[in-house]
């Protein structure tokens, strides 16, 4: 892809999450980010619909290239190193998931999450198992958001490694 066209999408971006944390962003208007981006106001209609559009592009490219740069790997035998690498990341991004919960724009990251995991789906029962360790990982971490992030990232892996794993009891 043209870097060009990828830098203008990445000003525009970065421009509309630095206004969301002055504003609101039902008030943040396509002329407010192209000035900040400092790009010609029809810039912003060659790349994108909607300001949610521009959302879900900033947390595709964040998310794409924590993958990218940390190799994370899901294995289910090493799932507590996972999630610790996982929430790592997440941890050091909760200024994102913070701003999204204010503007009740957090459901964003549960599409990421299922972006990610059913991608790995190779039939309906794997679809199934990364549901729900999409939905999982996802709702712990809005909890953890709700609740102004008072556990670190070990905390919340060992959690969710606890709850994860079936111990052989039926009650």
């Amino acid at each position: 892809m043209d870097t060009r066209i990828e830098q203008s999408k990445q000003e525009i971006a970065e421009s509309l999450i630095y206004l969301m944390k002055k504003k609101d962003f039902a008030s943040i208007t396509n002329k407010d980010i192209t000035d900040k981006a400092g790009l010609s106001h029809i810039t912003i209609y060659r790349h994108f619909k909607t300001k949610d559009e521009i959302i879900k592009y900033y947390l595709d490219d964040i998310t794409d290239n924590f993958i990218r740069t940390s190799k994370i790997l899901y294995v289910p035998n090493d799932f507590k190193g996972y999630i610790i690498k996982l929430f790592t990341h997440l941890e050091n991004k909760k200024d994102i998931g913070i701003l999204l919960y204010k503007s009740n724009m957090i459901h964003y990251l549960k599409d990421e999450f299922d972006r990610i995991f059913l991608a790995k789906a190779n039939n309906r029962k794997e679809e199934y198992h990364y549901a729900f360790i999409s939905g999982g990982l996802y709702n712990l971490y809005y909890y953890w958001i709700k609740n102004n992030c008072k556990e670190n990232s070990t905390e919340l892996a060992n959690m969710f490694n606890e709850f994860y794993i079936l111990k052989g009891d039926s009650n």
